[in-house]
């Protein structure tokens, strides 16, 4: 792999096929919006692919936790025409095509909510970061010009972007005209306070297991991730028929902190039984480590991974090294991650699982009736109260709480915050300082409330009555409130959690 720079753009090389094959990379993805702004990364995106010419050229773009990359397959000429174009468009973003974007966006429904990772992720860090991706946002028909170029010229410069290529670099006619500005600082969300494994539960399908790594690369962690999928699918899948299939992802937040979700789906009814396979695999390889047979296996398949498309292996690696480039952290070549896994031992499969224990979480589906596991400790998504505070209180109509035991409901306005209690008796509040974005009501006389904390309260004329609205409305300032979106652009009820 060659590193060179152009126009200020870091590129990483390789010779290749003369078809070539290249991403234009940048760093921003749905971690580096805000619930407000839930798929204005994806809408940029969409705006560039937009304005490029109609050609023959193989091409997409992809949008996704922290990385949005533009790339294409072709002649050498043919690629760097696009990625020229691609550049083009960013530097002159044609935000003309907006609505017709945003509705391709509402066509293509590609909102991030109800993802098993992204359930993972809001447990440790709420409505922030990569927690986002567990609600999908009021949606991009509330994204306005203003914010859209706003973003576009805060994140897609080329202080942080990186060109990867496969195959010869054209003679001439390659450049990375990309607009300058200041290399974005990425917000790290502050994780919730941890001392013990915890399980939680949200609306995403499947069940799901969080561990923080401190380094972003952890060869003992890697390959023990690879031993518990195969454990876990022996047992669920083969053994039992209780899944299909085991993944994993890695997402690195900072150069000291690496996330690492396992994510296992589960036969409607037996994802209590699921979870528990899954948390005593882990706890299992925590405290013996793998097998020496199991060692051999994992090492194997990546032995064998390499063997087959090379191609793919090498333009995995390009990308591998643009991010890191993008990132700023360490670059490690697969040549030098086999012989790290070769040289695995049991032991420190064991102990770098084992050190992130205490960071453990273990996700299970609402509906699943989960009532726990000994030893973990339950974490509610959200701000959940015992007892409502005191306050100026609105209930549901009299008429209404009578006949439908469901819909005796109640708000509580306070000095400190807003509470909701439903029929069951459980509350949830949202401190002030908390509310992250109020979403309007299409029919103008309510909004949702939308905290940091995951917690989401309707409030609306016909369940509480005008005066409730005026109360909430004037505790919350203007700039969180939302506006409407234009007509043409209107959806059904916005995505947001609501608990």
């Amino acid at each position: 792999m060659q590193r060179i720079e152009l126009d200020g753009v870091p590129v990483l090389t390789e010779a290749g096929p003369d078809r070539v094959t290249a991403a234009l990379v940048f760093g921003v993805g749905h971690r580096d919006e805000t619930f407000a702004t839930a798929e204005v990364t994806h809408l940029v995106e969409h705006l560039v692919m937009g304005a490029l010419p109609k050609s023959h050229l193989k091409c997409n773009a992809v949008t996704d936790v922290d990385v949005t990359a533009f790339y294409a397959t072709g002649r050498p000429e043919a690629v760097a025409a696009f990625v020229d174009g691609v550049c083009r468009a960013i530097s002159d973003l044609p935000t003309e095509r907006l609505d017709s974007e945003i509705g391709v966006l509402q066509a293509e429904d590609c909102s991030t909510g109800n993802s098993t990772y992204g359930s993972l992720w809001a447990a440790r860090y709420r409505l922030a970061g990569p927690g986002l991706v567990a609600t999908g946002g009021p949606g991009a028909a509330y994204l306005t010009e203003e914010v859209v170029r706003a973003h576009a010229r805060r994140w897609f410069v080329r202080e942080n972007a990186a060109l990867w290529w496969h195959g010869e670099l054209p003679e001439a006619g390659l450049s990375l005209s990309l607009p300058s500005g200041p290399r974005p600082q990425r917000f790290l969300p502050p994780p919730r306070p941890q001392s013990a494994p915890v399980w939680t539960q949200y609306f995403a399908p499947g069940v799901g297991l969080l561990l923080s790594a401190g380094s972003t690369y952890d060869p003992a962690m890697s390959i023990g991730i690879e031993v518990l999928k195969e454990r876990v699918r022996d047992i669920a899948r083969h053994a039992r028929g209780l899944s299909y299939h085991a993944d994993s992802m890695a997402l690195d937040l900072h150069p000291a902190l690496r996330e690492v979700a396992v994510v296992i789906d589960a036969r409607e009814g037996q994802e209590s039984e699921v979870a528990r396979i899954l948390w005593e695999q882990y706890e299992a390889l925590s405290t013996t480590g793998p097998t020496e047979e199991e060692l051999r296996h994992a090492v194997a398949g990546f032995e064998e991974e390499l063997d087959g498309d090379a191609d793919g292996v090498v333009q995995a690696e390009l990308a591998d090294a643009a991010y890191c480039a993008i990132a700023g952290i360490p670059f490690h070549p697969i040549a030098d991650v086999l012989t790290d896994w070769r040289a695995m031992t049991p032991d420190r499969v064991a102990a770098a699982l084992a050190a992130a224990r205490r960071s453990a979480v273990l996700y299970v589906p609402e509906a699943a009736g989960f009532t726990g596991i000994h030893g973990l400790h339950r974490r509610l998504m959200c701000d959940y109260v015992p007892e409502l505070p005191r306050g100026t209180t609105f209930r549901t109509p009299a008429l209404t709480r009578l006949v439908n035991k469901s819909a005796r409901l109640r708000i509580v306005v306070t000095d400190d915050g807003l509470a909701h209690g439903d029929a069951d008796g459980d509350g949830h509040f949202i401190p002030w300082p908390a509310v992250e974005a109020v979403v309007p009501a299409d029919d103008g006389k309510g909004f949702q409330v939308v905290g940091r904390n995951m917690c989401g309260i309707v409030v609306h004329e016909e369940m509480y009555g005008r005066k409730a609205v005026a109360a909430v409305r004037e505790r919350i300032p203007a700039h969180l409130w939302l506006a409407p979106p234009p007509e043409s652009r209107r959806i059904p009820a916005p995505r947001a959690p609501v608990d």
